[in-house]
């Protein structure tokens, strides 16, 4: 549809439409009402900050992402960049109402989201540091058998550790074989952590068996630091995080940890990670510390491993959030690890048990580096301590991580022996003669499995003018959406790559009376 158009949007009205009956066939969107009447409420999209990513052909004959094209879009729409994500073709600006109007009319951009903010996982604090006498084994490492594999190579594979910083110095953490860089200008020295949070993540992957304080999953490691967050831990930006990990990728990092997240989905980033892994890294993230079933991000987008907590009799730690997308889970409550300055501390969270995963991945890669990463992955999910309900479940995902016994899997069965992540089978339908009003919403919901590749939703046909809209996980508004095409006519399509498994929100609103138009849906 033309800008002008699009303008209305702001200050139309819905109008009730009588409710259309439609048989719900297994596996399709279902219906889900109509709005009530309302006005809209108009939000200011001014100071907003946005993802906006472009096409595939935005390579001005280029084989990379050209970032001068790019910039000349957003400078004619009158746009403020803030920097590039090349490598996920994207650009992260502050749009105003104008700006963002007039990129959606450009046809080299794929998609405008709103950056989601992302945020440190607050840790349960100990009352007072700990200063042990000497080496004491943290009861975790055991738990996940990092005691029962030693690795003496402590370059064989690299983690990145995504969060406050590092105490570069402490007399119990790797010094020599540490790199690392501040996300952006405003955090400070990766060095230097004036909060803690990332230092304890740290210790529990890489703290050195020196004969003093306490000893990580794979001591004396390679690590790199990315600090994203400031001393107070304040909160960051997904696009921030997505630029960390490219970050971490540069530096020659094997495991991301992410002791991190935030309650909103976002498609950019979901895609990012998803590009991630598909070159070759292995992206750990805590589930989070709300103890409910609601979802954190970026654990629970399908390339990351959510990682829940567990106490030290192997229960579930009561603050660990549990829902579908948790993969395994680790010790986390009252973790004994490395903390500024040059001390000790006991935390808890599924911030602590993040680390434990990342280090028994790095770990047993380092034994099987002719592993790809998501061999490695479905090796630590074949053969994790079952807890809860048989099989996988939700509080405990595939079990308690194993270090030795994932090793030995491999050793047994090869790479590709560590069973297979599962797919879908194939769904494909549509639901036909489709009608409205101008000016009315008609909904669906839609469920999504887990292990689902790409999503497409279409309309198609009929004569007037429908609009699709999507959203994960919550009806969507004028405002408010993962995926509007905004295009003249009835035919518009929206598509995901490795979408989050739950409930999608599909709703077609007429921009103009409709009628025969057909919405087509898939996954696979």
């Amino acid at each position: 549809m033309s800008i002008n158009k699009r303008f209305k949007l702001s200050t139309i009205s819905t109008v009730m439409l009588s409710t259309i009956s439609l048989s719900a066939m297994a596996d399709a969107p279902v219906f889900d009402g109509h709005s009530d009447t309302q006005k809209f409420a108009v939000k200011s999209v001014k100071d907003q900050r946005y993802i906006v990513r472009f096409k595939q052909d935005l390579s001005g004959g280029k084989t990379n992402f050209n970032d001068f094209i790019a910039l000349n879009y957003l400078f004619t729409a009158g746009a403020e960049p803030l920097f590039s994500l090349g490598e996920q073709q994207a650009m992260v600006a502050h749009l105003d109402e104008y700006s963002l109007k007039t990129l959606r009319g450009f046809s080299s951009v794929e998609s405008i989201e709103i950056d989601p903010k992302r945020y440190l996982f607050p840790a349960i604090k100990s009352q007072q540091t700990i200063t042990p006498f000497a080496q004491s084994t943290p009861y975790g490492i055991n738990m996940v058998q990092g005691h029962l594999l030693s690795q003496s190579n402590t370059s064989a594979r690299k983690v990145c550790v995504i969060d406050t910083g590092y105490n570069l110095g402490h007399p119990d953490l790797p010094y020599g074989n540490v790199t690392g860089n501040a996300n952006n200008n405003a955090v400070g020295r990766w060095n230097n952590d004036g909060n803690g949070h990332g230092t304890h993540v740290a210790g529990t992957i890489a703290a050195e068996n020196n004969n003093q304080g306490v000893v990580g999953v794979y001591p004396g490691m390679d690590l790199h630091i990315v600090k994203i967050f400031d001393d107070n831990g304040q909160w960051t930006y997904a696009s921030d995080l997505v630029k960390a990990i490219q970050q971490c990728k540069d530096a020659g990092s094997h495991v991301v940890n992410m002791s991190l997240g935030g309650g909103n989905y976002s498609n950019s980033e979901n895609t990012a990670m998803q590009n991630f892994v598909d070159g070759g890294l292995m992206l750990v993230a805590a589930a989070g510390n709300d103890g409910n079933s609601s979802k954190s991000y970026p654990a629970s987008y399908n390339s990351v491993i959510s990682v829940a907590s567990v106490t030290s009799n192997e229960s579930r730690s009561s603050f660990s959030q549990y829902n579908d997308q948790v993969e395994m889970a680790a010790p986390g409550s009252s973790v004994n690890s490395t903390y500024p300055t040059n001390t000790y501390r006991s935390l808890s969270g599924t911030s602590m048990a993040t680390p434990h995963v990342a280090g028994v991945a790095a770990l047993v890669w380092s034994h099987n580096t002719q592993c790809t990463n998501q061999e490695i992955r479905a090796a630590l999910n074949a053969t994790a301590k079952d807890k809860g309900a048989a099989g996988r479940d939700n509080y405990y995902g595939h079990g308690i991580v194993k270090a030795k016994d994932a090793s030995d899997h491999i050793a047994a069965n090869g790479c590709q022996g560590g069973g297979d992540p599962g797919g879908v089978q194939p769904v494909n339908g549509a639901l036909p003669n489709l009608q409205g009003t101008q000016n009315g919403w008609t909904h669906y919901t839609w469920d999504i499995p887990q292990g689902v590749k790409e999503m497409s939703l279409q309309i198609t046909g009929g004569t007037g003018d429908a609009d699709l809209y999507v959203r994960y996980n919550a009806r969507p508004d004028a405002n408010n959406y993962t995926c509007r095409p905004w295009k003249n006519g009835n035919e518009e399509q929206c598509v995901f790559t490795n979408p989050s498994s739950g409930k999608w929100h599909i709703s077609l609103y007429g921009y103009n009376n409709y009628s025969g138009v057909t919405l087509n849906y898939a996954y696979k």
